[in-house]
């Protein structure tokens, strides 16, 4: 647990590459009904695959600096102050294409999606050498969250599969 600037409690999720997720509130403290978390995303961290969510809806409102998102192929610069709903059923992926580290806040509602998703995604991806990505787009199933690969992806994730058999 760390300490907010604002002294609350906070759950935080450190990522390979600087990525970090702080909790500042979660499903199972209010009946489900919203979990509350920000994002640091610094310049050129790897972030989610694209993907739909089945059972919950995001709000994600733009802090510091300029994230992009793509939802249902239409790209949104999410600035400070700017806000975007992503509606379930929605395939959306965000980067940081700025040199700088970008911050947003999320809220989902329901509150199914806690910090368990993100502990069992970092224990994934926070290896050394290449994750094992179809452990990965497991991990996102079992919490709602559904990939949504191109081609392309699928036959890059299939390659690096290969690639970090040969290597173990």
């Amino acid at each position: 647990m760390k300490m907010s600037s604002e002294g609350e409690d906070m759950k935080s999720i450190l990522f390979k590459g600087g990525l970090e997720v702080h909790f500042s509130e979660e499903g199972k403290e209010n009946h489900h009904a919203r979990s509350v978390f920000r994002c640091v995303i610094p310049p050129g961290a790897r972030t989610p695959m694209p993907h739909y969510h089945e059972r919950f809806e995001e709000s994600v409102t733009g802090v510091k600096g300029t994230t992009t998102w793509v939802v249902n192929g239409e790209r949104n610069d999410l600035g400070p102050g700017v806000s975007l709903l992503i509606p379930r059923g929605a395939t959306h992926y965000f980067a940081n294409h700025t040199k700088e580290s970008v911050e947003f806040s999320c809220l989902i509602t329901p509150g199914i999606l806690e910090s368990e998703y993100f502990e069992d995604v970092a224990s994934v991806v926070n290896v050394e050498g290449l994750p094992d990505f179809d452990k990965l787009q497991g991990v996102m199933r079992q919490h709602g969250l559904v990939p949504v690969l191109s081609v392309r992806q699928k036959i890059v994730f299939a390659m690096l599969g290969v690639i970090r058999k040969f290597k173990s």
